[in-house]
């Protein structure tokens, strides 16, 4: 199995070079039982960024660097040169943890009807210390597509969630080319048209908080882009979001939840529980 990792980047320098590290670091790839490609997508730096990347010297790392308009546009690139069979992004200076694309492959290869996935809900601080990583409940579809993760409900974490390449097909490029803030959404909401999100416990990347970052700094353009590309949720779907907030807010995901892999010692292996 061939993994693609886009990373879209401008001005990265080292929090690129962090990124592209955890990735090398993966212990299926370092071993060579798993292959990668990693695309930096990157929108025409103007410092060291592409220049410390190709001091690295790695086959397997393609750079792509020319002006965009901006990170889903760079996005969007990345993701038309994807060759692997399981493809996912990372934004410059976040991590995977070292087994998270074992565990990745392993689901992906004992469940066929995964088409994609995502993982704890991991999150750190600008010192790279885990703060807070929470398993989250099944997600369903429609309240997806409906744009009510994000909002009213807890958020998909990119930094955790890959899928089949062949979900690519899903994606109008341009469209997504042409977001500023929430193309996540347009590409959950493109994916959650046709499959459903399975959730595996396990920590698979992680979300950093640092200064800077879009959607921290525009958090109201990033809901009301996300408005504009959803459907409509109506009020059926907007009480349904309500309910699920309150009901899931203090609790724990039960093992036998729908969609939830775990890992079953005495099998040894990834499990699925209710379909």
């Amino acid at each position: 199995m061939r993994f693609s990792v886009i990373i879209p980047v401008y001005n990265g320098g080292e929090k690129t070079l962090r990124t592209i590290r955890s990735v090398l670091d993966q212990s299926v790839v370092a071993d060579r039982s798993v292959a990668v490609e990693i695309i930096v997508a990157d929108g025409g730096s103007t410092d060291d960024t592409v220049a410390m990347i190709e001091g690295l010297n790695e086959p397997c790392i393609q750079i792509a660097s020319e002006q965009d308009r901006g990170m889903y546009d760079a996005l969007s690139k990345g993701l038309a040169r994807a060759e692997g069979d399981v493809t996912c992004w990372m934004g410059a200076g976040e991590v995977f943890e070292p087994h998270a694309i074992s565990v990745v492959r392993d689901v992906f290869e004992t469940h066929p009807q995964i088409k994609w996935l995502t993982g704890r809900a991991t999150v750190r601080n600008a010192l790279s210390q885990v703060i807070d990583s929470l398993l989250p409940p099944p997600f369903r579809r429609e309240l997806i597509i409906r744009g009510q993760y994000g909002t009213r409900l807890q958020v998909i974490q990119q930094e955790s969630t890959f899928w089949r390449t062949e979900l690519n097909d899903l994606l109008d490029m341009e469209k997504l080319a042409s977001t500023r803030l929430a193309g996540d959404f347009y590409v959950w909401k493109c994916f959650a048209s046709q499959h459903d999100l399975y959730v595996v416990n396990s920590t698979l990347g992680s979300f950093t908080i640092e200064p800077g970052q879009l959607s921290k700094l525009d958090p109201r353009g990033y809901k009301r882009e996300l408005r504009q590309l959803r459907k409509w949720p109506g009020p059926r779907a907007r009480l349904s979001a309500l309910m699920l907030r309150r009901r899931t807010k203090h609790s724990i995901p039960k093992k036998s939840a729908e969609r939830l892999v775990t890992y079953d010692h005495g099998a040894k292996a990834w499990t699925l529980q209710r379909d």
